[in-house]
């Protein structure tokens, strides 16, 4: 069973009048959150793209999904120059970890 594509908590009000519906999605490249309102059939339109078909299997513990390869990704990010706006390496992980204790 695939997780939903999109949390019901996101939909922030539906308009039955006006056939809108509002909701929110945070960006990660700015931090920020962003509300839109859609009609509705935009909105279905903009959700039914996530579903995956139905015999689609996504992989979640292989290739750059695998919390095996975590180390080598956080060294491509650093040899392209990629600089993530959150730092999930082990060692900021580490630090944290020992502060909070």
């Amino acid at each position: 069973m695939q997780p939903d594509p999109m949390a019901e908590n996101r939909i922030t009000e539906y308009n039955k009048e006006s056939k809108t519906v509002s909701w929110f999605y945070n960006d990660h490249k700015d931090e920020k959150r962003h509300d839109v309102t859609d009609n509705v059939i935009d909105f279905i339109n903009r959700l039914i793209i996530h579903i995956p078909d139905y015999h689609f299997l996504t992989t979640r513990y292989y290739g750059f999904y695998a919390n095996a390869s975590k180390k080598t990704l956080d060294k491509i990010h650093a040899l392209l120059g990629i600089k993530k706006n959150k730092d999930y390496s082990r060692e900021t992980r580490k630090e944290i970890k020992k502060q909070t204790q």
